[in-house]
């Protein structure tokens, strides 16, 4: 099991934003590239446990991690919560959300939720100040 520390708005463990799509392919390996959507910019490198996104100068600005991540957030790992564990652990560390139909989103963490049932966590994004600007 892979293992990452948020770092709110600095990046998730080794990979920090702003990182080359060439240094974060060295750290974490083997690798597939696809673009994510027909809108999508750029294209995605998909690690298996984690696709990241990058900017039109291919630099690191988001990171969607998977259910079998071990992803840490003040030491504990969001994806052994459920999405109301989680919206709890967030609001009592003094920290607001928005809700919507497939999960949550934190600004000020910089993390957006997917759980689309709103009981199991999918997806966590951990990104980069400006990206849902």
């Amino acid at each position: 099991m892979s293992k990452f520390e948020i770092t709110p708005y600095v990046g998730a463990g080794s990979i920090k934003f702003d990182n080359s799509r060439e240094s974060v392919r060295e750290i974490l390996g083997g690798f597939t590239e696809f673009k994510k959507s027909k809108l999508s910019k750029n294209t995605t490198d998909n690690f298996k446990f984690c696709h990241v996104f990058y900017n039109k100068d291919n630099k690191v600005e988001a990171i969607e991690f998977f259910a079998e991540t071990e992803l840490l957030l003040a030491g504990k790992n969001l994806f052994s919560m459920s999405f109301n564990e989680l919206l709890q652990f967030i609001t009592t560390n003094s920290f607001s959300y928005k809700e919507d139909d497939t999960g949550a989103i934190s600004n000020e963490l910089g993390i957006a939720i997917y759980a689309p049932g709103k009981s199991i966590i999918e997806t966590i994004l951990v990104y980069k100040k400006g990206y849902y600007d």
